[in-house]
Parts: structure tokens; sequence; C-alpha cells
């Protein structure tokens, strides 16, 4: 079994330059991390268009499944393709408002700019659109106003697609509803191992076998033949695993490591050199 986590979470990351390949989607990577880091674990990440009906569909779907917390990043911009709030409030059958401090902080900073044509402050505030009876997220960053709303026991929450806004209003918002819910911690790091390629294979499967609760997973390699296979190659492993605490959890992971250390000595000799902590 691998690491469960005792939090789900699921991401839905929007927008059509994430489809056309123009942007590339390191927000769901970085949330990856960062919810394991808090004891939950990343369940599925959906990758949408900025296209409400295919949003909305979205949501209804991940509201079936078995996450706490649905996170939506991208469309709370002021264009008219920043849809994510309006239609998240069709699927809930939710109005849309204006967060009235999001508001006022985009006013303040247009006059301080010398914008003061009401036209321009009218699409400025569409980044301060959230839905009636929400949790607005305000943002320690930029502009754009998140939220958090309950839906069928789950917390369904927005951010910008703009990484840096996206986590700084997670670690201010959203990281303490995960901690303050989660039982567990992650922790990860990844080894290259270098060692005879032909004994690698037989001591990383029993590693497996006698770690079913750990995350051991190679590097995909090319094949090896002929005398190669009697030299010392490098190959990438990655380890998590899971612990009450980040102690327990770090423990366990100096167990494991050392046991693997032990096994490459038995086998004939090589070397673990660490290359990412969690």
């Amino acid at each position: 079994m691998k690491p469960t986590g005792s939090v789900n979470v699921e991401v839905i990351a929007t927008g059509d330059e994430l489809l056309y390949g123009r942007i590339l989607d390191t927000n769901s990577h970085w949330i990856a991390q960062r919810v394991g880091e808090l004891g939950a674990k990343l369940r599925r990440v959906t990758m949408i268009g900025d296209e409400p009906d295919v949003i909305a569909s979205a949501l209804h779907d991940a509201l079936k499944r078995d996450a706490h917390f649905i996170l939506f990043t991208g469309g709370l911009g002021p264009s008219e393709d920043d849809l994510t709030v309006d239609s998240i409030g069709a699927a809930l059958g939710r109005g849309t408002v204006i967060d009235a401090a999001g508001a006022r902080k985009i006013r303040e900073v247009y006059e301080k700019r010398g914008i003061t044509d009401e036209a321009a402050f009218k699409r400025g505030e569409r980044m301060a659109r959230v839905l009636e009876g929400s949790e607005p997220l305000q943002n320690p960053v930029g502009f754009a106003v998140g939220m958090c709303v309950e839906e069928a026991g789950k917390r369904i929450c927005t951010f910008p697609g703009v990484p840096a806004e996206m986590k700084g209003m997670f670690d201010a918002h959203v990281a303490p509803m995960i901690q303050g819910r989660a039982t567990s911690v992650f922790t990860a790091r990844t080894y290259n191992v270098s060692m005879v390629w032909m004994d690698f294979f037989p001591l990383y499967t029993q590693m497996q076998l006698d770690y079913p609760d750990v995350y051991i997973k190679n590097a995909a390699t090319p094949p090896v033949e002929g005398e190669d296979r009697s030299k010392v190659h490098t190959i990438k492993v990655d380890f998590v695993l899971e612990g009450k605490t980040h102690e327990e959890a770090e423990a366990k992971m100096d167990a494991l490591i050392g046991d693997y250390v032990s096994r490459i000595e038995a086998a004939g000799g090589g070397r673990m050199d660490l290359t990412s902590p969690s």
C-alpha cells in the first residue's frame, strides 16, 4: 500500500493557454509537493479550458469523488474569458457578488497609479468577484480575490493562475485549513543509487516488497545489455513515506535508507547520494 494521507485534494487547472501548451502548469506540481508537506495527498489533476460548461462539469465530477478540498487555479483575472467564479456559481446555483475589501484595494492601487477612469476600475473590479455565501480569500501578492465555499461536505477554493499569487494565497488561507484537519504528514527524498546494474533491480524490487507502505520508484532508464550490465550505473530513486509527525516520518526515512545502504553493501557495494530532500 502506498502512503495514503489523511486529507484528499483535487486540483482543477483552468486556462486555454494550458491546453494550447503556451503555459506550463507548474501550479499543480507545486501544490502536489506542498499538500504532501501538510499531510494531504493530491488525488487528481484536471486540466480544462476557459469554457463555463466544461468548468461546471469538472466541478460536478469532482464533487462525486472523495476529495476534501477542490482547488481551482486560473480564471480570476479581469478579462472576459476569466470565468471560473461565474462557472462555479452556475454549477452550485449561487450568484456572483463583488467582495468589498478586494474592490477597495483595487481602487486604492489604481488611484495611486493615476488610473481614475471608472470603466478601467469596473474592469479591474472583476478580480474581486466571489460567490454569495463564500469566504473571500484576500491576495497578499496581487489583486485577484479567491474564495472558499462549502458544498457537499467539501471545500471548493479558487486561486489566480499567477504562481506567486497562488502560492501566497494557498499558504495564507488554505494551508492552515489542511494542516488543522490532517492527522499525518509526508516526507520525501530522492537519491542517486550507484551500483552494478544487474544487482540493482533484484535489490530494488525486494525493497518495494518489504516496504509496501512506502512509495519507492526509480526513474525510467534505458536498457543495458551485455558487458555493461556488470558495470556500475547510477539510477535516480524517489522515496515518499508517511508518519504521524515530521519527526516520526524523518526517523522512518532514515531507517529505510539505512536498510537500503546495508543491502547495497551486502550485494557487493555501491553508494546512495541524496539529491533532493522534501
